[in-house]
């Protein structure tokens, strides 16, 4: 290529140290494919962008861009989805408590660590009591973990939509302290 017409002689040749000159000429960069894409990042603010959800390769999607305030975003590294699926089946009460203590941004996961609190202390409570009978604490037990497995699917499999699955009594009650938080 003749970037500069007006010369007579190729710009190279008059360098020292330059391409034809002797010097050393690094290797061209490989052409790069234009179907190759990036890998995901490590962590996604968007349970979706596993999936290809995002609009793009880097940042979130085009909804998100326009409103600055990220539903998905949580204060612990890990995704909304395993976070919520934590809070049941992290050993609850345990989990939810400690998830409660962490996690400040997501009200999601802040209604379901209440929900799982006020669920499972009085079954873990009702366990401890009726561990004189094997038959009554056998019964707690299956019931504390059926509700904890059938719960932790619910909130994992609704993490995508946010939508809460509210339990009679104990779920407004949580409901109704994260909106007050």
């Amino acid at each position: 290529m003749d970037f500069a017409p007006y010369q007579s002689e190729e710009p190279s040749a008059s360098r020292p140290g330059q391409a034809g000159s002797g010097g050393y000429t690094p290797p061209p960069f490989p052409a790069s494919s234009s179907t190759a894409s990036p890998p995901p990042p490590m962590y996604s603010a968007s349970p979706n962008a596993y999936a290809g959800g995002s609009s793009s390769a880097y940042g979130p999607p085009a909804e998100e861009q326009q409103n600055p305030v990220n539903q998905y975003e949580t204060s612990t590294p890990l995704r909304l989805d395993y976070e919520s699926l934590i809070v049941y089946a992290g050993l609850p009460p345990v989990g939810s408590v400690a998830l409660l203590i962490f996690e400040t941004k997501n009200d999601y996961i802040r209604f379901h660590a209440w929900q799982a609190s006020l669920l499972f202390t009085p079954l873990f409570i009702l366990f401890i009591i009726l561990s004189f009978s094997t038959v009554l604490s056998y019964l707690v037990l299956a019931v504390y973990i059926v509700f904890a497995l059938y719960m932790a699917y619910r909130a994992y499999r609704d993490s995508s939509s946010l939508e809460r699955l509210e339990l009679p009594v104990i779920g407004r009650l949580a409901s109704d302290w994260v909106d007050s938080e």
